[in-house]
């Protein structure tokens, strides 16, 4: 696919069709604890739908910070820094707590001088506290927080900011629209469509199906 730079992981992780991912201590008690358990449900559905090739399982297993044990994706939230530890290397991400933004660190190593580059680990943030301009402004609504958290879980497959589809949730300048009550905020995208219900365009289908060949 043309201009597609999606990121493989590694063959052991892709022949296992599987993404173990934790919810790490800044999600209990959080507004994201119940969105995190929904978003691998949702993810999973649209992978049956779509025959995506790879699927979410929760782990209860921290990423090792030295080696490849435990999950292989960590899903946390915050309010500006957070730091993370990945095969002995420090680093961190920062997300605007109240904005409808997050970020996934993909973290690779490439085998030989030429040999392929592959992904190992991938680390979600969100912001902490989403908001969105009602009147007045307020927290948003558990289904814009879904689709926010199953966007950087494609991030988290291997997708880049390349390849990002103006159709679908895997748009990459969403334009938020308040509902009358948070259940009923959207996100609009080219179409204009509004989420949720949450779908993949056939750009965003493909892009993932070929990665996870």
């Amino acid at each position: 696919m043309e201009g597609a730079v999606a990121k493989p992981w590694d063959d052991s992780i892709k022949a296992s069709k599987s993404l173990t991912i934790f919810a790490g201590p800044s999600i209990p008690g959080s507004v994201w604890a119940g969105v995190f358990t929904n978003a691998i449900a949702e993810f999973n559905r649209l992978s049956s739908a779509n025959t995506l090739g790879v699927t979410f399982t929760a782990s209860t297993t921290a990423p090792d910070p030295n080696n490849s044990g435990g999950a292989n994706v960590q899903f946390e939230v915050a309010n500006g820094k957070i730091g993370f530890v990945s095969f002995g290397t420090p680093f961190s991400l920062q997300v605007i707590g109240t904005s409808l933004f997050g970020d996934t660190k993909q973290v690779s190593v490439k085998y030989g001088d030429s040999g392929p580059e592959r992904m190992i680990r991938a680390f979600i943030v969100l912001p902490a506290t989403p908001q969105i301009n009602a009147s007045p402004v307020r927290g948003v609504g558990d289904g814009v927080k879904l689709l926010m958290a199953v966007h950087e879980m494609v991030h988290a497959c291997g997708l880049t900011n390349a390849d990002h589809c103006p159709d679908d949730l895997f748009n990459g300048s969403p334009q938020p629209r308040a509902g009358s009550t948070p259940a009923d905020d959207k996100i609009e995208v080219n179409g204009p469509k509004l989420l949720p219900p949450l779908f993949l365009a056939p750009k965003t289908i493909a892009a993932i199906q070929n990665n996870w060949k």
